[in-house]
């Protein structure tokens, strides 16, 4: 083990090459992104709806209050 703090053993070099992987819903939106999700609000493609039959996405993201 080298005492130089900036260096990384193989080990968790190897590791930082692992995707990462994003949840549906989570981080910065593109554009087509919000288009998507236009389209599914105006029923021409199918939207993931909550047991009230609110979008899920927009609930996530702080639109309705939970269990309005």
């Amino acid at each position: 083990m080298s005492s130089d703090p900036n260096k990384t053993s193989a080990a968790q070099a190897a590791g930082d090459s692992a995707p990462i992987l994003v949840p549906d819903g989570a981080g910065i939106w593109t554009f087509g992104d919000h288009l998507r999700h236009l389209a599914g609000h105006a029923g021409t493609i199918p939207l993931a709806l909550d047991e009230y039959g609110r979008c899920l996405i927009c609930v996530r993201r702080g639109f309705f209050t939970p269990h309005a």
